[in-house]
């Protein structure tokens, strides 16, 4: 009973550490985030096409963030499911 607690006293601080983890590194992305863009608007007088240029830097940066993870769990969510048919194929043939 005491090894089922504690397992699952460790399952929740795991969780909860990676979801702080994860919302800090959500803070600090909106700080850079901001920060691109107030230098960009910072500049823009000077040279519009420098600040255009972090300006879109920044957008990308962002955008790359948030959307690369989420292709990259789905590239290997697939190559998985790929790779476990075979194994299951070969399991129906040799019953």
């Amino acid at each position: 009973m005491d090894d089922q607690k504690h397992t699952h006293d460790m399952q929740k601080t795991g969780l909860s550490g990676a979801i702080e983890k994860d919302k800090r590194g959500q803070r600090y992305g909106l700080a850079i985030a901001l920060g691109g863009f107030v230098t960009a608007a910072i500049i823009a007088p000077f040279s519009p096409a420098v600040a255009g240029l972090i300006g879109a830097l920044d957008l990308f940066g962002m955008v790359a963030l948030f959307v690369a993870p989420r292709v990259l769990e789905e590239r290997a969510a697939k190559q998985n499911s790929h790779n476990q048919k075979p194994a299951e194929d070969q399991q129906t043939d040799e019953k």
